[in-house]
């Protein structure tokens, strides 16, 4: 079982609809792969931490068809929505509730835009949420296994770490949902937690382990002008971190 302080708020069936997607595309996957291939390419176990509908892990499996393949999926939707394979097990509800045995462990484990979903009633709840997971993970690792992390970076015009605080605040209210919602909020009502990538890597430092490498992606922008203002953002960005434990 994992350690954690609170359970995490979930997303309704209706809102993980927007996440039967598949998003490591081949750019990203240039970026991991060099990491993935000295782990994966022998018999070796990976988690999939939301993993969905499981394309990626299907992705992963095909790349390294020793692996084994596992994904912790909350959403009965998603999960039924996989392919079935041997190498690949389904185990149904959240990373937290989860029971793995200590004995089995994951040469790698993949955050694929999941960390930013694990939202708690306030913020310094989800703060502390985001942090045991990672300790958590990094307690699952094989001896020189990685954490494979992909977020979107909002980082803050002046005030690097602000932006996730507001959309937070915007997107956890119960009472702001109809108003979020109409500004294009997925996950209104429930909350999200994005950051910058010098705020992800504190909580990757404090949760004991190293970053082996950090990788940008692209630039993407879905806010107009006016909202990444009022929001206090820069420019957002995709990119992948990849971090293993300390010795």
């Amino acid at each position: 079982m994992q350690t954690t302080t609170t359970p995490p708020r979930l997303l309704a069936d209706q809102q993980t609809e927007a996440f039967d997607v598949e998003y490591v595309i081949p750019q990203l996957w240039a970026l991991i792969e060099p990491h993935l291939e000295p782990r994966l390419a022998r018999p070796s176990r990976f988690l999939d931490v939301g993993g969905g509908n499981g394309i990626f892990t299907d992705r992963v499996l095909d790349a390294y068809p020793q692996a084994e393949g596992v994904i912790v999926e909350p959403s009965q939707t998603l999960r039924e929505r996989n392919l079935p394979r041997p190498s690949k097990t389904l185990v149904s509800g959240t990373f937290q509730g989860a029971a793995f045995d200590p004995r089995h462990r994951f040469d790698v484990i993949f955050f694929n835009w999941v960390l930013h979903h694990f939202v708690a009633d306030t913020y310094r709840q989800t703060q502390a949420l985001q942090l045991q997971g990672l300790i958590d993970a990094r307690n699952l690792l094989a001896p020189d296994g990685i954490l494979v992390i992909f977020e979107n970076y909002y980082p803050g015009l002046l005030i690097d770490d602000l932006p996730s605080r507001l959309i937070y605040t915007l997107t956890a209210s119960r009472l702001l949902k109809a108003f979020t919602q109409r500004l294009g909020a997925n996950t209104a009502g429930v909350g999200v937690c994005f950051h910058s990538l010098h705020a992800w890597l504190n909580k990757v430092s404090q949760a004991g382990l190293t970053v082996e490498a950090t990788h940008p992606g692209y630039r993407y922008g879905t806010l107009s002008p006016t909202k990444r203002l009022l929001l206090h953002m820069r420019n957002a960005e995709v990119g992948a971190i990849i971090a293993r434990a300390d010795a």
